[in-house]
Order: structure tokens, then sequence, then C-alpha cells
């Protein structure tokens, strides 16, 4: 067995063997079938111009927010809640046990936490001289 370094993204023909054996793999385990599900919220001012963006995606029971961002102008306007709240809601309305995501030591941490959130895992220099902080709240 031959192994061979290359940089960049797997080929669609490798990524497709990679899934099928992920695929293969847990169904030989009788694990929960896996479904994943992209959305985003976006904050437009009057003028359409794009001012907020959340993306996320469903990874089974869980929301997983993978960007929040708001336009320096807005920001402490109270757009970035309300962007949370909207995929909040929608993991409601899905029957979601909750949402996470991660954010960097320089980025979100207060604004999370005033939100719910709680901590649940935290990487010290990554990269060094800062943390990656990983939330998450468990809607009732």
């Amino acid at each position: 067995m031959r192994i061979d370094f290359y940089s960049g993204e797997l080929t669609k023909r490798e990524q497709q063997i990679v899934a099928d054996g992920f695929r293969a793999h847990s169904e030989r385990r009788a694990a929960p079938q896996y479904r994943r599900d992209r959305f985003k919220w976006l904050g437009l001012d009057d003028n359409d111009e794009l001012r907020g963006v959340l993306t996320a995606e469903t990874l089974w029971d869980w929301l997983y927010v993978d960007e929040l961002w708001v336009d320096s102008v807005f920001r402490g306007a109270g757009l970035g809640k309300r962007l949370m709240q909207y995929a909040e809601d929608h993991a409601r309305s899905r029957d979601l046990v909750g949402v996470w995501l991660w954010t960097q030591s320089w980025q979100a941490e207060t604004f999370y936490r005033h939100l719910g959130y709680d901590e649940f895992a935290r990487f010290d220099d990554f990269p060094r001289g800062h943390v990656r902080i990983g939330f998450r709240k468990q809607l009732a």
C-alpha cells in the first residue's frame, strides 16, 4: 500500500468513494441516517444591500451555525441577535435538539454567552495566542 501526498480538495470521484464508504460503514453499524440541509438568512437594508448573514446546516438533530456576519455599521443594533433568533426558531420548528457553533476569542464570545449559549469546548492556541470556543444551546 502506497500513500501519496497532494495539496487541494478531493476530486469528485474521490469524494464519492469516501461518502460511499462512510455510508456503508454507518449502515453496518445501524447509525442514524445522516442528513444535511443548508440554510441562510440574509439581513438586507432598505436598498437591498446585504448587512448581515447567518448560514447554517442541520446535522442529525442539531442546527450548526456556520457563519454569522454583521456589517460593522450595524453591529450593536440587534441584527445579529435577530438572525440568531430566526435560526433558533427554525430549529424549534423542525423539533431539533439545539443549536451549536464555533467562534474565536477575538469574535463573539460574550455575544453568544449573552444569548444563553453554553461553552462545550475550548481549544487554546488555535491560532497561537487565541482560543477557538464551541458553544451550544439546547432548545426546550
